[in-house]
């Protein structure tokens, strides 16, 4: 039995005075009123509307071709709006993706600093290694002073290690998040040649 979008059986009915034959050709207010409750849903426009209502005037379209449209148009919104969400979720994987990137650059850049930093600070050691070397037959206390200054540089030395291995560690994490999002973005990319296939078809 088919059923209309009241919830109605198409067909001869109590609610009807008329025959069968009369009901089935005039139906003309439940044609009009399905042709506007698509308008109102955004699945025809103003030049469609006007078209059918023109072919509704001339009974040139029945009830269950208008209900066959408005059931085409229903799911060409609903393909819509998934395509919508793959879209969004590619536009979210990109921005996340940009976001990594940066923040793995700029961990790059700190990294660089630091360890041009260690160097620096490891060739400052050695100098006062060799002043304390030089100088420990001439002067005890000068030598106490390149030897407390070379542990000071060398316990900066172990700090800066310390962070560079944590950097180390945190560019590590990153790549493997860039390649959770890359392997995200394949299977969106899966998901939407898949549509396109069932679309041709």
């Amino acid at each position: 039995m088919i059923f209309d979008y009241y919830g109605f059986p198409r067909g001869c009915g109590s609610y009807r005075e008329d025959s069968c034959d009369s009901y089935v050709q005039d139906d003309f207010e439940e044609k009009m009123t399905l042709l506007k409750r698509m308008y109102a849903e955004g699945i025809i426009d103003d030049k469609q509307f006007g078209r059918y209502k023109q072919m509704i005037y001339d009974n040139t379209i029945s009830f269950e071709e208008l209900m066959d449209i408005r059931r085409r148009g229903l799911n060409k919104t609903k393909q819509q709006e998934q395509d919508r969400g793959i879209d969004s979720a590619d536009s979210d994987i990109d921005v996340k993706m940009q976001k990594l990137q940066q923040t793995r650059l700029k961990v790059l850049q700190v990294r660089n600093k630091l360890r041009q930093r260690i160097d620096e600070l490891k060739a400052e050691r050695d100098k006062m290694e060799n002043m304390a070397e030089s100088v420990i037959k001439i002067s005890e206390e000068k030598t106490e002073e390149f030897i407390s200054r070379k542990i000071e540089i060398e316990e900066s030395i172990q700090r800066l290690v310390k962070q560079d291995n944590e950097l180390e560690k945190q560019i590590e994490e990153i790549d493997e998040m860039i390649k959770e999002l890359q392997t995200k973005e394949l299977e969106y990319e899966a998901v939407k040649l898949k549509e396109e296939i069932e679309n041709l078809k």
